[in-house]
């Protein structure tokens, strides 16, 4: 209660309870229905409390198969009825709306009643719209902006959530209705910096973002800037597609009204897709007034959706509405057009037909529509002309028209028609459609070059080069597969909606063999499979055998083979720390040798070896004791010469263990004879 008093309890710690909360890391509530959701590290699951407290229901899947990782930080959107949840352990926000009843809206993959999966967003990274262990979320509902903290990137991140499609000027599309904005912070403990940020939480009155620094061991509170608001351009309206020929389309759409003080519109941004693939641009800005567009090297067997973006000075508009249309051969004239050009004219505009059976055109017949399909000719024109300009209409009054060809002794059939209303103001703003480079699109080939690298017993980092050929399609993302041992490939990823071509696999079994094979995506589809390559992740892949304490005579060679546990590991590279002068270590075999000085005599000396292999680390301590030489004391030394000190052998290759050998000395009769008779000082 007001005064901090216990009031009640729920969840359960017995593992057997449907509401038993292993690890409860975060709470969000909906203001509509109170109802509660916990997230559940340890089952990575969310439990889902009616506002009474009991036990509703939980889910850890969503979209058909895939699951959540160590979920932590909770946030919903009670104006538009969304919970966003940070799946910690796959470095992304997943997002679901929440409807009453069971049935989830068109778009969306129901997860449990109630509960739809709309999106996600996010991958392993340190880019825009990447995270690494991000845990805490918070939501400004009146600006629909979304804070998360990227913990291991010591950074927030900001995003903008949009109903449409086209991200306001500034900022970067991430997916669908989710625009990066800004970041902010870097690893320190200085005023604005972090060290592991945990929790985050807004305050909407003061426009205050309070951020948890976990390892700093403080808060810090933001002020929030809130932008302006956008001039860019609403979305053309009336858009409308129609076939030209076998592999072509036209569109045609109004100029949006435009508000006070919202500039001109100076182009228009046009994309596409064709199947269940992303949508892609074909312009990116058309620069022109144009409000008709024609689409080249098209399939007729597939059928093309598009939407239109207006474009001014201060930005790109939402998306138009989606029409879809299919390219097939025209018999009459197409795609015509009527504008008001004056308060008593409208200007005709039309494509030829596609298809005249061999025949010739040899001019176009213009009527106008007396009563439905009852027309009267106004005038015709050359087979070259495709335009013509009604005269002496009346203002106000709306006109409607239709075009055919003359092809041989005949004509064609009538056009579809177009209507246009002269006004006082009209004036003549009509221009030439804008037309696309013919190029056909397909899907891609392979990426190439897969690679799978163990960074520690339970990670494994893949990366990847990118298609050779991309099929004329922007690569929009990527799917990975992987399989565990010698079981079946699964879906790792279904798409990545990314073009980042590294990726991160987290919490695996030590000592399984993990193989893996990635697919590029474009427009059109998914390509084949890259090359496997498969990797197993151990409790350390390097691991040196015990050494222990060594003592050796000054002045006399010391050499023997740094081993490792598992002589299996190849690739190990071999050094030496704080070791005595005059030692060393070949790297790639670990054939330590040393010779120590007359100096060296009565002291003990203490250094390590390292080995390491892929990111993995191994040290041993080892210790060698020099004894000190003394020699007798004789009464009247005769002069002698002194003793040679024997270095390696001139025939040993110092790059091979020395066991061999001796191996050979031992067990081969012939070897033995050669090297006593050749090198007797070694005896």
């Amino acid at each position: 209660d007001d005064d901090g008093e216990f009031q009640s309890k729920f969840g359960s710690s017995d593992s057997g309870d449907d509401e038993y909360l292993g690890s409860a890391k975060d709470i969000a509530i909906e203001e509509s229905t109170r109802k509660i959701f916990v997230s559940d590290s340890e089952r990575d699951s969310i439990s889902v409390f009616d506002s009474s407290e009991n036990f509703v229901t939980s889910f850890d899947s969503f979209d058909g198969n895939d699951d959540f990782q160590n979920p932590s930080g909770l946030i919903v959107d009670n104006d538009n009825d969304m919970l966003y949840v940070v799946d910690s352990g796959n470095d992304r926000i997943v997002v679901f709306e929440l409807v009453t009843g069971i049935t989830c809206p068109s778009g969306t993959v129901e997860s449990v009643d109630g509960i739809c999966y709309v999106k996600k967003f996010g991958t392993s990274g340190s880019d825009e719209g990447e995270f690494d262990d991000p845990i805490g979320i918070a939501f400004d509902e009146t600006n629909d902006l979304l804070y998360v903290s990227d913990t291991d990137n010591n950074r927030i991140q900001i995003f903008n959530i949009i109903s449409g499609t086209t991200c306001p000027v500034g900022t970067q599309e991430i997916v669908d209705g989710v625009c990066f904005v800004e970041e902010f912070g870097e690893v320190g403990s200085g005023d604005g910096e972090f060290d592991s940020p945990m929790g985050i939480a807004f305050d909407a009155v003061n426009g205050l973002l309070f951020v948890a620094d976990s390892d700093n061991d403080r808060i810090q509170a933001f002020n929030v800037d809130v932008e302006p608001p956008s001039l860019a351009p609403t979305p053309p309206v009336n858009l409308d597609a129609a076939p030209v020929s076998a592999s072509s389309i036209i569109l045609t759409w109004d100029e949006p009204d435009l508000a006070q003080g919202v500039p001109d519109i100076t182009g228009y941004k046009i994309e596409y897709k064709f199947g269940t693939g992303n949508y892609i641009v074909i312009t990116q800005n058309t620069g022109s007034k144009s409000t008709s567009f024609i689409h080249k090297g098209l399939n007729s067997e597939n059928t093309y959706s598009y939407r239109v973006y207006a474009i001014n000075s201060e930005g790109t508009s939402a998306s138009s509405s989606i029409v879809s249309e299919k390219p097939r051969h025209t018999t009459t004239p197409a795609a015509l057009t009527a504008n008001a050009i004056s308060p008593n004219q409208i200007k005709l505009t039309w494509l030829p037909p596609s298809e005249t059976f061999g025949q010739e055109i040899s001019g176009y017949e213009i009527k106008r529509e007396v009563i439905s399909g009852v027309y009267d000719t106004v005038g015709s024109v050359d087979d070259d002309v495709t335009t013509f300009v009604v005269s002496n209409l009346e203002t106000d009054k709306t006109y409607t028209f239709a075009v055919s060809a003359f092809i041989g002794y005949g004509s064609t059939q009538e056009s579809e028609s177009a209507s246009a209303t002269p006004r006082d103001d009209s004036v003549d703003t009509s221009q030439e459609p804008v037309t696309s480079t013919e190029v056909e699109i397909g899907i891609s080939t392979p990426p190439i070059k897969l690679t799978a690298t163990v960074v520690s017993a339970t990670q494994i980092n893949l990366s990847w080069s990118p298609p050779v050929d991309d099929g004329n399609s922007a690569i929009t993302g990527y799917k990975i597969q992987v399989k565990k041992d010698n079981g079946e490939f699964s879906t790792l990823v279904a798409d990545s909606e990314s073009t980042t071509r590294t990726y991160s696999h987290k919490n695996l079994n030590t000592n399984s063999k993990y193989t893996y094979k990635v697919f590029a995506i474009n427009a059109a589809g998914t390509s084949e499979a890259s090359n496997e390559f498969s990797a197993t992740p151990k409790a350390n892949t390097v691991q040196i055998s015990p050494i222990g304490k060594l003592t050796i005579d000054e002045g006399k060679l010391l050499s023997f083979s740094v081993k490792l546990v598992d002589s299996s590991v190849k690739d190990v590279v071999f050094s030496l720390e704080k070791n005595p002068e005059g030692s060393k270590i070949i790297s790639n075999t670990g054939m330590f040798s040393w010779t120590p000085s007359a100096g060296d005599g009565g002291k003990t000396h203490v250094f390590d070896v390292v080995a390491k292999k892929d990111g993995n680390t191994d040290k041993k301590e080892i210790t060698i004791i020099v004894n000190d030489v003394m020699n007798e004391p004789v009464a009247e030394p005769e002069p002698t010469d002194e003793p040679e000190v024997l270095g390696i052998a001139p025939f040993v290759d110092e790059s091979k263990d020395p066991q061999s050998y001796v191996d050979r000395y031992n067990n081969e009769k012939t070897y033995k004879d050669w090297f006593d008779k050749t090198y007797p000082e070694y005896e």
